[in-house]
């Protein structure tokens, strides 16, 4: 995605906010996965463990992007409001 008078320094600051929010929320989603009680019945393997981790960094990574937070986190640390700009794609 194209963005009009944008620098490259702001467009790396927003993209370091949504990967700092990003973390934020995955570790948020795990802390409320882990709450969940495990039973032993059927046991989870070590492919379950790495898939839901990914599926968590994806959903934080999702939330990231469209979440306020971001937007904030970027304009505190001296950053535009990208969104606000003209846009091509």
């Amino acid at each position: 995605m194209f963005i009009y008078g944008v620098s490259s320094d702001i467009k790396n600051l927003r993209d370091a906010s949504v990967e700092f929010v990003s973390d934020l929320f995955y570790r948020i989603f795990k802390e409320m996965y882990e709450s969940i009680p495990k039973y032993d019945l059927v046991p989870e393997t070590t492919a379950e463990k790495w898939f839901k981790e990914m599926l968590l960094q994806e959903y934080s990574k999702h939330a990231a992007e469209q979440s306020p937070l971001a937007d904030m986190v970027t304009k505190s640390l001296g950053g535009k409001k990208i969104s606000s700009l003209p846009q091509r794609d």
